[in-house]
């Protein structure tokens, strides 16, 4: 089932006020255009200028802000389309002072793009172009009457042009910090789906690594047992029947998320493991005092099952030690030769993560010759 668009209602008011903001700056200058009554030209191309700017500009804004892309427009379209609505209202100015008024209204539309795709300079932009459109009026209006009314147009029509455009561009930041944060919101759910098959993944590397190991060396010590000793080869292979039916729970029990994983539970798996392996085996280990049980336990099966891949071991050294600062915990066995030593397989590395996300550190390695030491620091 597709998942609904959460901006879709604030698309719908924004994209409704801008069409009603269009069509009432449309209807402005026919409107003052009946009260003055210029001449044809200057109709004609008052009315041709005006729709022209409604076409570009609202097709500029459908590509940019609309469209949710939000990328910067150059800078000389824009002040291009403010020089031209500039002149559009000093020509209305000529006509009437009430027609210049409502022209420099597409003045501080105009001027409203500039906060599309930029920061802070957005605004010292629109101040400039509000300026200068005030300073134009104040021109206009001071070649043909008092200083006075010279500087009074000025003002009112700079504070005029930047409302008007402040307005909107302020609609337009809150319509681009609403797509920032769906679009951050969208990043992290898609960040936790990844985290979440990440850790399936480790978990199911846990569980069937594990456990395939175990199935793989219980039965091929079966096979050895056939012919010499029936009766134990037959228990070996019972035991194989249970650990693949207990993975396949253990897989069940994973996908419902219910699945825990305690170190006590694993340091007696282990020891039964490695003993049933013919490794020797010295457990230093109260798991009593430990806080992160699940993380330890963790740790522990993940070292035993590299020690059945990669080492053909005679001893493993298990040792926990808690203390006030921190519990650690060193898994260490013998042959392992060299050229098969890892440290980067997937196994370690999600182990790792899990370990430093829990505020510790995990080292895994060659300590000396023909040996690997697994150790995992966490706060106690």
């Amino acid at each position: 089932m597709p998942e609904p668009n959460a901006l879709e209602p604030l698309r719908r008011s924004t994209r409704n006020a801008l069409l009603v903001t269009l069509v009432l700056v449309g209807a402005l200058t026919p409107l003052a255009l009946i009260n003055t009554k210029p001449g044809p030209v200057r109709a004609a191309v008052l009315i041709a200028g005006t729709v022209i700017f409604l076409w570009v500009y609202g097709r500029r804004l459908w590509r940019t802000v609309m469209s949710g892309r939000w990328e910067a427009i150059p800078l000389w379209r824009t002040w291009a389309l403010v020089a031209f609505v500039m002149a559009l209202s000093l020509l209305g100015l000529t006509v009437d002072p009430q027609l210049g008024l409502m022209s420099t209204t597409c003045t501080g539309l105009a001027l409203a793009e500039f906060v599309i795709g930029r920061g802070s300079v957005a605004w010292w932009f629109i101040t400039a172009g509000a300026i200068a459109q005030g300073l134009a009026f104040g021109v206009s209006a001071g070649l043909s009457g008092s200083l006075l009314f010279a500087f009074v147009s000025t003002t009112v029509m700079a504070a005029f042009v930047l409302l008007t455009a402040y307005c909107l561009a302020i609609s337009f930041r809150q319509w681009e910090g609403a797509l920032k944060l769906d679009r951050a919101r969208r990043e992290a759910a898609d960040l936790a789906t990844v985290r979440e098959r990440l850790r399936l993944a480790e978990d199911l590397h846990d569980i069937l690594g594990h456990a395939l190991e175990v199935v793989s060396l219980k039965s091929e010590l079966a096979v050895r047992l056939g012919p010499i000793d029936p009766d134990r080869a037959q228990a070996e292979m019972v035991e194989v029947q249970a650990l693949a039916r207990g993975a396949l729970k253990d897989v069940r029990a994973l996908v419902q998320d219910n699945r825990p994983t305690d170190l006590g539970t694993e340091l007696v798996g282990a020891r039964k493991l490695l003993t049933s392996a013919g490794i020797e085996c010295d457990f230093d280990a109260d798991d009593t005092l430990v806080t992160q049980r699940e993380l330890f336990g963790r740790v522990l099966r993940e070292a035993v099952t590299n020690l059945l891949r990669h080492a053909n071991a005679r001893t493993c050294c298990v040792s926990l030690t808690v203390g006030r600062r921190e519990a650690v915990l060193r898994v260490r066995n013998d042959g392992v030769q060299s050229a098969s030593v890892t440290t980067t397989g997937s196994g370690l590395a999600g182990l790792a993560r899990r370990v430093n996300e829990a505020g510790g550190t995990f080292q895994a390695g060659a300590v000396e010759p023909e040996s690997f030491e697994v150790v995992a620091k966490v706060p106690a």
